[in-house]
């Protein structure tokens, strides 16, 4: 392993990409020798090759930093390859440099820079006999090299002219390498994290089912996250509200329920708010049915299937949106008194159904409770077309007369709570 270390350091590609698998599987060093391979393969300009033995460093346990360093470095080494064809001696300097710095952050630079120019000027053809670099730091030029490299330009114009395309497009691939590595292991990352996640859910939900005889819902992929349903439950409990009108159902559809049953339990018989939920899709209005049955809530929840429909606002725009505005109506009918307070949680349409989806659930909910004191809980905030959405929002209430004031919540998916309120509250 040192001597794969050291032919690194000197950029010794030729002999690191020699390294084979059947030289590599047995040995206790075989995935860093295999990313090792890898960067001479690279160098070398095999690709094909590199991506192989960059699979086997990682199947055989190379840690993703490391792999990121090497590869990055190898960025590097090819930039100072090319300020080299190129006659430039301070950016070949800095470039070498880096290469070396970021690939082996605890070596002496200094001492091995020289030795790696060395090797790269002679892979490129561009060292002289009588050219004998010395140690050089970030500042310290090489004559030597400068006036050799400057001598075999005039005398090998078209082979550097060769030799400097061959590298941009080394370059190039091995750019689109990085940045495939790079989702890769961003890919890989998460979910890993999304199944860490899972296990504990799943652990947590077999307790719930052990002690109680109910399974937790899941909060991870469509549904909402656990710091968002903690949130949602925190409004619910601090604020008295009348009704509560999802756009969306799902998880959040049985919590909200459960939670309001609490509420009215401490209540000591008071009755619930009212509960309304909009769903546009069989499965997914099924689903919910399915899980409020199985908590004991199918009664108290007014889920209504509301297939998507153009709807007309008043900027101009047609929107494709839930087909609940006759049920909107006889809800404010039923609600009309002084004082009351509505929350509309906004979980749908998905973005997919067209720009600002989500859009019109305040203009539709503002049309039918004028007086009402409306906050609007909004999901998946870290998308931009969410973030657009409540900024037009904002416009609306300015509009309309009232104030409105948003509360963003760095979440998993982050939210934000736009409270409206009459210029006289």
């Amino acid at each position: 392993m040192g001597r794969a270390r050291t032919q690194w350091q000197f950029g010794d590609w030729d002999s690191l990409a020699k390294l084979d698998f059947n030289m590599l599987q047995h040995h206790p060093d075989r995935a860093k020798l295999a990313l090792l391979a890898a960067a001479g393969q690279q160098q070398q300009g095999d690709t094909d090759v590199a991506r192989q033995f960059l699979h086997l460093a990682q199947d055989w346990g190379c840690g993703k930093r490391l792999i990121g360093q090497i590869m990055v470095a190898g960025v590097y080494n090819s930039l100072g390859r090319a300020a080299a064809a190129g006659n430039d001696t301070t950016r070949m300097l800095h470039h070498f440099e880096m290469a070396i710095a970021t690939g082996a952050p605890s070596a002496d630079v200094r001492l091995i820079t020289p030795a790696r120019i060395r090797q790269q000027l002679a892979q490129l053809g561009l060292l002289g006999e009588k050219c004998e670099p010395q140690a050089v730091g970030s500042n310290t030029a090489l004559p030597g090299a400068a006036a050799s490299i400057g001598q075999s330009r005039q005398t090998m114009s078209e082979h550097l002219k060769v030799q400097s395309a061959a590298i941009a497009e080394q370059m190039k691939k091995q750019g689109a390498d990085v940045a495939n590595l790079s989702k890769a292991l961003e890919r890989t990352f998460r979910k890993e994290i999304l199944n860490a996640t899972k296990q504990i859910e799943a652990f947590i939900s077999l307790q719930s089912y052990m002690n109680g005889g109910d399974l937790s819902p899941d909060m991870h992929g469509w549904p909402i996250s656990p710091d968002f349903a903690v949130y949602l439950i925190e409004l619910l409990e601090t604020n008295d509200y009348d009704l509560i009108i999802e756009f969306g159902s799902g998880t959040s559809t049985v919590l909200i329920a459960k939670t309001l049953a609490k509420i009215a339990a401490r209540r000591q018989g008071g009755l619930p708010a009212q509960q309304v939920a909009f769903e546009h899709l069989n499965e997914y209005q099924r689903k919910t049915v399915s899980a409020l049955q199985k908590a004991g809530f199918a009664d108290s929840v007014q889920l209504e299937l509301s297939p998507l429909e153009p709807f007309a606002a008043d900027n101009g725009k047609i929107y494709s949106y839930y087909s609940c505005c006759d049920v909107i109506a006889q809800l404010a009918l039923r609600f009309l008194r002084d004082g009351l307070r509505v929350l509309v949680m906004v979980d749908g349409p998905p973005g997919s159904t067209g720009k600002h989806a989500r859009y019109p659930a305040l203009p539709l909910v503002h049309s039918h409770f004028v007086g009402a004191q409306v906050d609007v809980l909004l999901d998946d905030y870290i998308r931009d077309d969410e973030r657009e959405v409540a900024q037009l929002w904002l416009k609306d209430i300015e509009r309309w007369g009232l104030i409105g004031c948003l509360i963003e919540e760095t979440m998993e998916k982050d939210a934000c709570l736009l409270t409206i309120r009459s210029q006289s509250a």
